[in-house]
């Protein structure tokens, strides 16, 4: 049985969404990996390890998610012939 294939809108949103967050973790990553005014160090040495990666991690995937979307939006054609390329 062959699942139905999702609208194009809804695809549009997850794939650049998914992206943003992907774009958000490498961030993170370099952040932690980099040790950026410390930071890198802090969240090693803290008690809480996985707790402040996850945090971390999740908040700049939610932001970069966002954003990344949202400047795909802002950028979409207006013109209904474009709009198809898509």
């Amino acid at each position: 049985m062959d699942l139905p294939k999702p609208p194009k809108l809804v695809r549009f949103v997850v794939k650049n969404s998914l992206v943003g967050m992907v774009i958000g973790w490498l961030v993170a990553s370099a952040v932690v990996y980099f040790d950026f005014n410390g930071f890198g160090s802090l969240v090693m040495e803290s008690r809480h390890v996985v707790v402040a990666l996850f945090i971390m991690f999740f908040s700049f995937g939610i932001t970069f998610g966002f954003a990344y979307l949202t400047t795909a939006v802002l950028l979409l054609p207006t013109d209904k012939d474009d709009f198809d390329r898509v």
